[in-house]
């Protein structure tokens, strides 16, 4: 891997353009170098900023990665990206190039989190409280970076502020302990350093504590790693028990908020119409009502809804009506692949354009309180979980589920976290403990497209990682190998 030490050069955010190609420049304020650039505290705020700034990067959180979800049975991926039914379908090389679409972005990250962590706690003409959330905030989302690197990849190479310094960027991948490992020790101190509450958008113990709590759920699939589901409920229960991050009275108000989001948001991405957007919301949004027409739910999706409340606030379906400026519109099924849309991340302005003033979550508390669940129900048997589960569909008005097990619970983080981004990536943890049968789910007809039956092989083990990228192998000079089976 070829990395370069990457420099912070003015104000680090990045705006999206409606397009899926085009991003505004940012304005270069002179040369900077970290010797020159980190010299007092509004230098390390704007080196913070630019941490942020990558979230609605289109090759990243704003459309790249949901492209992973596309492999679950929840969607397809419609569209006109034509790598992406290599990626669906499972029948991709390492050459395909959605795989590398995001990797550079991660690295991005990691190298600004770096640049932050060398440069930050040596300072002195700083206050305190923004020195320790600003170390807070760098740990966070270098966690964040190879977490999102771990999931599609597994190993991946670990670049530290020790890498920085010796200038060693052609490292070799660590082994998935090593990775999962350090999410761990910067997670961990993302929360030993920030506080439970912060200003609007930023991370807090709370977005520090849900996230290890993930990471234990993933880390406990593997053999001899089954006790690590008590740390999983003891940092997601510092979530679930803490009123500062309680669940939203409205669901659909996570999804609807224009400048100020729930409690229940614990990171999300803010989009607006004047300032700055993220194209998730093209992506998702249909084409005649000016999206990009991505991302189509599966007939399987609707038919497990059934009258459960959070389908209509969810996914559009034949009959539904759409409030498009002063009209209301009846949804045509023809306009989808599937005859469904998502509609989580689209909402119309009163002249019918779409909406940008919207927040787009990447970690909620509902999210955190089914891991919980999850894990009781893993150590304690059917029913450890139903507190936490009856919490979720309470919201809804939802009937309490009594003795719940391991089928409730899989079918509750379908129906409440559709869309977001965690399908295929709890299958594939399900898969490894047994919970389902990822190969014959995946082959099932309601697992696919019409266009795709027959097609969709995954195959364990070679299928719980995708291929790392070949032209980052390239560059690395033999130092980089591809993973297992490809």
């Amino acid at each position: 891997m070829n990395y370069c030490k990457l420099y912070i050069t003015g104000l680090l955010s990045i705006f999206m353009l409606a397009s899926c190609e085009d991003f505004l420049s940012v304005e270069s304020k002179g040369i900077y170098t970290e010797e020159n650039y980190f010299k007092n505290e509004e230098a390390v705020v704007d080196a913070v900023t630019g941490l942020y700034g990558i979230l609605v990067v289109e090759e990243y959180v704003a459309h790249s990665d949901y492209t992973w979800d596309i492999c679950s049975d929840d969607m397809y991926r419609a569209g006109d990206h034509s790598e992406d039914e290599a990626i669906e379908t499972f029948t991709f090389d390492a050459g395909n190039a959605m795989l590398n679409e995001a990797w550079k972005w991660k690295y991005e990250m990691v190298s600004r989190a770096n640049n932050l962590l060398n440069n930050v706690p040596p300072m002195t003409n700083i206050s305190q409280a923004i020195k320790k959330r600003s170390i807070g905030e760098a740990y966070f989302f270098r966690a964040f970076a190879f977490w999102w690197l771990y999931l599609p990849y597994g190993e991946i190479p670990l670049i530290l502020e020790d890498d920085v310094r010796d200038t060693n960027y052609n490292k070799p991948k660590a082994s998935v302990e090593e990775v999962l490992s350090q999410i761990e020790h910067d997670l961990l101190l993302a929360a030993e350093n920030l506080e439970l509450t912060e200003s609007a958008g930023r991370v807090t113990k709370g977005t520090a504590y849900a996230y290890l709590a993930q990471l234990y759920m993933h880390w406990a699939s593997y053999p001899g790693k089954e006790g690590l589901l008590s740390k999983a409920i003891e940092e997601g229960s510092k979530v679930v028990n803490n009123n500062l991050y309680r669940l939203a009275d409205n669901y659909q108000s996570n999804f609807r908020q224009v400048t100020t989001a729930t409690t229940e948001m614990l990171l999300y991405v803010t989009s607006t119409s004047t300032w700055r957007n993220t194209s998730t919301i093209y992506y998702f949004s249909p084409r005649h009502l000016g999206g990009w027409n991505f991302c189509h739910p599966l007939p399987g999706l609707f038919d497990t809804f059934g009258d459960d409340p959070r389908r209509i606030m969810t996914m559009w379906a034949d009959g539904d009506t759409l409030q498009v400026g002063e009209n209301q519109v009846v949804y045509d099924p023809d306009r989808s692949e599937t005859g469904y849309h998502f509609n989580k991340y689209t909402t119309f302005t009163e002249t019918g354009r779409l909406n940008f003033d919207l927040v787009i979550p990447l970690m909620r508390s509902a999210d955190v309180y089914l891991l919980v669940a999850e894990a009781k129900i893993r150590q304690s048997g059917a029913g450890a979980g139903d507190a936490e589960i009856n919490a979720v569909r309470a919201r809804v008005g939802l009937a309490p589920v009594q003795n719940a097990g391991k089928d409730e619970l899989m079918k509750e983080r379908r129906l409440e976290l559709a869309g977001e981004n965690r399908r295929h990536f709890d299958l594939v943890r399900w898969d490894k403990i047994n919970w389902v049968n990822l190969p014959e789910l995946y082959a099932d007809p309601v697992s696919s497209h019409i266009t795709d039956l027959g097609r969709k092989n995954f195959v364990r083990p070679k299928n719980y990682f995708f291929p790392l990228p070949q032209e980052e192998i390239d560059k690395s000079n033999g130092v980089l190998i591809q993973n297992s089976n490809y």
